[in-house]
C-alpha cells in the first residue's frame, strides 16, 4: 500500500490539473484563440526552457547513443507494422499507421515523468526522447506531409527542424552540457539559470490544463479509436520490453531510471502534431485521429500510473 501511496500522491496534482482543464472546458473558460495562445506559449517558450534544462543535464555517453538509435528504429518499425496490421484487421485509413509511431513527450510525457520521478532523472528521460523527437521531425512529418500534399522537399524538412524552438532548445542544451562543467557559475549565470527554471516550471501546469480542456471523445469513432489504441499499446509494450532487456539491461547495463524513462515514453499516446499535418477538410480522418488521441491520452495516464506502481 505504501508503494501505491508514494506513487499516486506525486502525480495527483497533475491529474487534478487535467480535471481542472476539463471543468474549464465545460464552462467555456477559454476562447479558441485563447487555447491556441496558451499552446503557443507552452510549445515556443515554456517547453523549450524545460527541454533546455533537461538536455543540459543529459549524460551523453557515446555508447548510450545506441539506445537513442534503438528508440528511433522502434518508432519506424511501429509505423511499418501499423501498415501491415491495418490491412490485416480491415482499417484502411492511412493515419492508422501514422498513429503507431512517435510519442507525445513534449506536451504530456515530461509533465507525467516530472510528477512521478522529479527532476533528478530528467536528463535520462531527455536521452530516451532524443531518438523519438528525431523520428518525428525527420520521418513522421515527412510521411504526413507526403500524405497531405504528395510531396515533401528535404530542404523544407530541414528548415522546419532547425527553426523549431524545441530543437533549438535541445541542441543548445546538448552543446552547453559540454561547456558548463568548465565555466564558473557567477551571479549573472545563476540569475539566468533561475529565470530559465522559472519559465520551465510553467510547462507542467499549462500543459495539464490545456490537455484537460481539449479532451474530447467522439462516440461515433469510439470503436475504431479503441482498436487503434489497443494495437498501439501492444506494439509499444513489445518494443519497450525488447529495448529494455536487450539494450538497457544487457548491452549497456544502464540503471533502472532508464527503464522507468522508457516505460513512460512507450506508454504515451502518438504525437499531438499529427492533426496539424492532415488535410483540414478531411473530416472523417480528422475526427478519427482526434478521438484516438484524446482517448489514448486518458488511457496512457492511467497505464503509466499503474506501471509506475508495478516498477516501484
Amino acid at each position: 500500500m505504501s508503494y501505491i501511496t508514494t506513487t499516486l500522491l506525486p502525480v495527483m496534482p497533475v491529474v487534478l490539473l487535467f480535471a481542472l482543464g476539463f471543468f474549464l472546458q465545460k464552462i467555456s473558460f477559454f476562447s479558441d484563440k485563447g487555447v491556441e495562445a496558451v499552446r503557443k506559449l507552452v510549445s515556443d517558450i515554456a517547453l523549450p526552457a524545460l527541454l533546455f534544462t533537461a538536455f543540459l543535464s543529459v549524460d551523453l555517453n557515446l555508447t548510450y547513443l545506441i539506445l537513442v538509435a534503438g528508440v528511433f528504429v522502434s518508432c519506424f518499425l511501429m509505423v511499418l507494422s501499423g501498415r501491415f496490421i491495418g490491412r490485416l484487421i480491415g482499417i484502411h485509413s492511412p493515419y492508422f499507421a501514422f498513429l503507431m509511431g512517435g510519442f507525445e513527450m513534449g506536451m504530456l510525457g515530461y509533465a507525467l515523468f516530472l510528477s512521478l520521478y522529479g527532476e533528478a532523472h530528467l536528463g535520462k528521460f531527455a536521452l530516451v526522447d532524443l531518438g523519438q523527437v528525431t523520428f518525428v521531425f525527420f520521418v513522421l512529418m515527412a510521411m504526413l506531409t507526403k500524405e497531405k500534399s504528395g510531396v515533401q522537399k528535404v530542404s523544407e524538412l530541414i528548415l522546419r527542424f532547425v527553426t523549431s524552438p524545441v530543437i533549438i532548445a535541445i541542441l543548445s542544451g546538448i552543446v552547453l552540457s559540454f561547456i558548463a562543467p568548465h565555466v564558473e557559475a557567477g551571479p549573472f549565470i545563476a540569475m539566468l539559470a533561475s529565470f530559465i527554471d522559472t519559465v520551465a516550471s510553467l510547462t507542467v501546469p499549462l500543459i495539464a490544463i490545456i490537455i484537460g480542456y481539449t479532451l474530447k471523445v467522439d462516440r461515433d469513432n469510439l470503436s475504431l479509436a479503441l482498436k487503434t489504441i489497443a494495437v498501439r499499446k501492444v506494439l509499444s509494450v513489445i518494443f519497450f520490453v525488447i529495448l529494455n532487456v536487450v539494450l538497457v539491461r544487457s548491452l549497456l547495463n544502464m540503471d533502472s531510471a532508464y527503464t522507468r524513462a522508457l516505460m513512460v515514453e512507450f506508454l504515451l499516446p502518438a504525437p499531438f502534431v499529427i492533426p496539424i499535418f492532415m488535410k483540414q477538410d478531411d473530416a472523417k480522418n480528422m475526427d478519427y485521429v482526434s478521438a484516438t488521441l484524446s482517448l489514448d491520452t486518458l488511457i496512457s495516464i492511467f497505464l503509466i500510473i499503474v506501471a509506475s506502481v508495478i516498477l516501484s
